[in-house]
């Protein structure tokens, strides 16, 4: 099946933008940062190698869809596959008009997510402990995740849920092999990040959107 997907090129304005995001909401960023560390040394919820100031990174990356205006549509969003709380606990810290539903199968994760949750103050998220695919979605909902799922993995988990739109932070190149090897037909846009040289973390990665 031949299929067929756009690619925007983002540039180094959308990251700056996205670094502004963290600054006004430094203080909560870094509480989660901190809480995410402490839960980490106890189990393991992000690789037990990984830095703060590559944490730090990976929240900045969670942000770019907030610079880049995606979230703007939808008042209720799940984090599919959220493990220690990326990409769903700094939007929902962005957004608290936004109601954030963290999911993922692993009880454990799960029980930290929560408690961070808890430590960090959100009243907008709740925390689910069980399979994509038993998840109740209200009509319109919006989804995101970061590196947990492969396109067509996840859209055979959500079935017929009512999902409007899906974010998916992905290396372009392994989204594009996923796309061309699906059998489904996808209105799929791929934003790739072009922020030069002097921004290797974030060399050949973007965001794959996907609209109803």
């Amino acid at each position: 099946m031949k299929h067929g997907y756009k690619r925007v090129e983002v540039n180094i304005s959308a990251l700056q933008k996205a670094r502004k995001i963290y600054q006004d909401n430094e203080r909560d960023l870094e509480n989660y940062l901190d809480h995410l560390l402490d839960w980490n040394s106890k189990i393991n919820l992000v690789s037990r190698t990984v830095s703060r100031e590559t944490l730090r990174e990976h929240i900045v990356h969670s942000l770019i869809p907030v610079a880049l205006n995606m979230t703007d549509n939808h008042i209720k969003w799940i984090d599919a596959g959220t493990g220690g709380g990326l990409p769903g606990i700094p939007l929902a810290i962005t957004d608290r008009d936004a109601y954030w539903l963290l999911n993922d199968n692993v009880k454990k994760k799960m029980t930290a997510v929560e408690d961070i949750v808890k430590s960090v103050g959100l009243k907008n998220v709740k925390v689910l402990a069980m399979s994509i695919s038993l998840a109740e979605l209200h009509k319109g909902t919006g989804i995101v995740t970061k590196h947990a799922f492969k396109i067509d993995d996840l859209l055979r988990l959500l079935g017929s849920k009512p999902w409007k739109t899906i974010l998916m932070w992905k290396g372009v190149e392994g989204a594009i092999d996923e796309l061309k090897a699906s059998k489904k037909k996808l209105n799929c846009t791929i934003y790739e990040f072009k922020f030069g040289d002097n921004e290797p973390f974030y060399e050949g990665k973007g965001i794959v959107k996907i609209e109803r």
